[in-house]
């Protein structure tokens, strides 16, 4: 039988992997020998890190969250399952599983970098040099390309994206 390694014993773990032995690590280690890494409504913070220990070990990241954050944190963490509250995790899901590549215009890239910034359309417009129109068009692609639904999730995805760049090579906005 497969394993899957947890970071908490919820008590939903078995419902939602059944064809799958679980094995409680409480610390930020990993076992080769498991096939993915459960978390429970981890926050971006946590996905990062538990997202490096998960690549270093060849295992596949799981995250179970509230039905409102699926959408970010799919955009996010495109390598990760990401399960809705009463999904359940099964083989098929884990085998087809194709990481999602998002290529940005130059454009969208330069405002990605500025709406961190946390500037008003207008504000944003005159920073980039463009109408404020523009800046509306711009936000509704980048809306559309990572499949978030809100300013809010964008800024958000944003700056995890700048906060990525600024700690790590190996992450860039062309290639998320």
């Amino acid at each position: 039988m497969k394993e899957i390694i947890a970071r908490t014993d919820n008590p939903v773990l078995r419902e939602i992997c059944p064809e799958y032995r679980i094995r409680v690590l409480r610390t930020h280690e990993a076992d080769s020998n498991a096939i993915a890494l459960v978390l429970f409504h981890p926050t971006i913070w946590e996905m990062m890190e538990e997202e490096r220990i998960a690549a270093e070990h060849g295992i596949v990241l799981v995250a179970v969250v509230e039905e409102f954050r699926h959408i970010l944190y799919e955009a996010l963490f495109p390598a990760a399952f990401i399960l809705d509250d009463g999904d359940v995790l099964t083989p098929e899901i884990l085998r087809n599983k194709s990481r999602k590549e998002i290529r940005f215009t130059e454009k969208e890239k330069r405002t990605l970098q500025e709406l961190p910034y946390g500037l008003c359309s207008k504000e944003l417009a005159v920073r980039l040099g463009v109408t404020e129109r523009s800046v509306r068009r711009m936000k509704e692609s980048l809306m559309r390309k990572t499949g978030l639904v809100s300013t809010s999730q964008l800024m958000i995805y944003a700056l995890f994206l700048s906060r990525i760049s600024n700690h790590s090579s190996s992450h860039s906005v062309d290639t998320v």
